[in-house]
This record gives C-alpha cells, sequence and structure tokens, in this order.
C-alpha cells in the first residue's frame, strides 16, 4: 500500500508532543509516522487491543501537520466512521482532526496497557507451553483457527490470565 501516496493531517502542537514522547518510549530513534505503521499493523494482527483511556487534551495553538502513507489515513478515517459516536460522547470529539489525535494516544495508552502484561518464562515453562501446544494442536486449530505456536501461545496464556483475573474478582468479594 506505501506505493498509494500521502496524506496529511493536522495535530495541535500538545498531541504531538504527547505522540512524538509515546514514540521514542516504545520505538526508540523511529519517526512517528513509522510507529503509527507498525502499530495499525499489530491492532490489525490483534497483538493488543485498543482501549478507550481516559483523558483530556488541549486543542489550543497552531496545528502542525503530519504527513503520513495514505492508508494509515484511511485505516484512521474507517475507524472514525466506526468509532466517531463513541469518541464523541466520551471525549466530545467533534471532528476528524480531533478523532485522530484521541485515537492514535489511545493506540499508543493501549500499547503501554500490553506491556503491562509481557510475561519472562524460564526454559522449563516453555518446554511445558511447547508440550501444551502439542497436546491442544487439533483443537485450537479447529477452535481458533490457529496455525502457529506463537498465535496459540498469546490465546493460551490470554486463557489462563483471564481465568486468573476471575478467580482473583471472586477471592475479593
Amino acid at each position: 500500500m506505501p506505493s498509494q501516496g500521502y496524506a496529511t493531517i493536522g495535530l495541535k502542537p500538545t498531541i504531538f508532543e504527547r505522540l512524538e514522547k509515546s514514540t521514542d518510549e516504545f520505538f526508540p530513534g523511529m519517526f512517528l509516522p513509522s510507529a503509527l505503521i507498525i502499530m495499525m499493523n499489530e491492532i490489525k494482527r490483534q497483538d493488543y487491543t485498543m482501549k478507550m483511556h481516559n483523558m483530556h487534551l488541549d486543542f489550543s495553538g497552531k496545528s502542525t501537520s503530519l504527513t503520513l502513507r495514505s492508508d494509515i489515513k484511511q485505516w484512521l478515517e474507517e475507524n472514525y466512521n466506526n468509532f466517531s459516536e463513541k469518541y464523541n460522547k466520551k471525549y466530545g470529539s467533534s471532528s476528524f482532526t480531533q478523532f485522530a489525535s484521541f485515537f492514535m494516544i489511545n493506540m499508543f495508552e493501549s500499547k503501554a496497557d500490553s506491556h503491562n502484561y509481557n510475561i519472562n518464562l524460564k526454559e522449563s515453562d516453555y518446554v511445558w507451553l511447547k508440550n501444551e501446544y502439542e497436546k491442544r494442536k487439533q483443537e485450537y486449530k479447529v477452535k481458533y483457527d490457529v496455525n502457529t505456536f506463537e498465535r496459540f501461545s498469546d490465546l493460551f496464556l490470554k486463557e489462563i490470565f483471564t481465568r486468573l483475573n476471575s478467580a482473583k474478582e471472586i477471592l475479593t468479594l
């Protein structure tokens, strides 16, 4: 899709600054437009889920234009068509530019949230997970259309953590 060209969107200075700061945190040395390409692809692959976070943005000051690949702008416009009402209710966003600002910041916030769920496996845990994959390979292929160990790991561990969180909620009542 890069051959489609480029598009621009306007961003207020405080929003642009916040997006650049987040880019530096998650993608050191990379430019914001490149980080947005990576994040769009991660969201499309369902590597993490976008959530609406509580925030208030400052829309004062002159807009700065941000040049993006046109497929990113098209994806933002698709999301605008799908979620503009929700964003308007939660944030009071009244235009595409305001929506895009909240949406992009929510992308970074959701990515930050996903980093809270990273786990480190010891070699023995990895062997156990690999054995579980071999046992459940056919079940997960039929049930979730899972064809790789990586995707199985994501789903299987997510199920375990969901059960743990449910148990925590029940125990804290």
